[in-house]
């Protein structure tokens, strides 16, 4: 087995590589897929100064040597050659940032009880084996946290041309929303750097909604936040091992799935029930 894991870009997969790394004791090597040394050279730069954050053994691979070996767990994941076992020693591991100074705090979100709420995927990088819209669920799911306080949106979506439909979203169910009365900066989430919302995450005690980059960041940075984590059953990761894996470690997960011959009102109840109960 190579003794470094590579990564190529800079979503929920990669922090995944990288806890894998840090499980294994492991180097990260960056390895953009670009094939111009110019383009190659910012992609790289950009990965680093975002994934440096998670991880204090990571660096970039020259343009010239970028045919390097090293494990691309990620190409494993999505290929469906990852072994389940592997994610006991993945749930042992936990990211701990160096330095978190600076970083935007949050005070519009509740001073306790703030639960991260994912119903839908707006974007998606599509290479999770399903798209946007078969990894979201209809709102009406959702419904039993309506009236409930302390929910923040965590869902990644367009500031342009998603916006509307997320002040609505946040109308409907009394969402705190990142960015959209303060820290302008992070508002969307995607492409902005994954430090950003450190502040954010230590706030939670809960989170619920479709798997995602959050997802990621919250097994490995702040395991001991219970999760309803809701997936596709097309999709390539393989969550019920996950699941079992950090149960095993008397973390809080709850991984649910559901594709298109799903009873979504049993689903939804099932998802109230687990929920009444994450905190208890």
């Amino acid at each position: 087995m190579e003794t470094k894991i590579v990564i190529r870009s800079q979503f929920g997969h990669e922090i995944m590589a990288v806890n894998f790394a840090k499980a294994f004791n492991f180097d990260v090597v960056i390895v953009p897929n670009k094939d111009e040394k110019k383009a190659y050279d910012e992609e790289a730069e950009k990965i680093f100064q975002n994934m440096s954050f998670f991880y204090d053994r990571i660096s970039i691979v020259p343009f010239e040597e970028k045919d390097h070996p090293a494990w691309d767990i990620i190409a494993e994941l999505k290929a469906g050659k990852l072994e389940n076992s592997l994610w006991t020693k993945f749930a042992s591991s936990k990211l701990t940032p160096a330095n978190t100074d600076g970083l935007p705090t949050y005070p519009g979100m509740n001073k306790e009880n703030n639960t991260l709420f994912i119903p839908q995927k707006l974007v998606s990088d599509g290479e999770c084996g399903v798209t946007a819209e078969q990894q979201s669920l209809p709102l009406f799911v959702f419904d039993f946290l309506k009236g409930k306080k302390g929910l923040v949106l965590g869902q990644h979506f367009s500031k342009v041309n998603d916006i509307e439909k997320v002040k609505a979203l946040a109308k409907d169910f009394n969402l705190y929303v990142p960015g959209l009365s303060e820290n302008p900066e992070v508002l969307g989430i995607r492409g902005v750097q994954h430090k950003a919302y450190y502040n954010m995450y230590a706030k939670l005690n809960a989170s619920v909604g479709i798997a995602g980059t959050h997802t990621w960041i919250l097994l490995t940075m702040f395991p001991e936040i219970p999760q309803i984590i809701l997936f596709n059953n097309h999709g390539v990761e393989r969550w019920k091992a996950i699941e079992k894996a950090y149960q095993a470690n008397g973390y809080n997960i709850h991984c649910l799935g559901f594709d298109e011959t799903t009873d979504l009102k049993l689903l939804a109840q099932e998802i109230e029930n687990i929920f009444q109960n994450l905190l208890n």
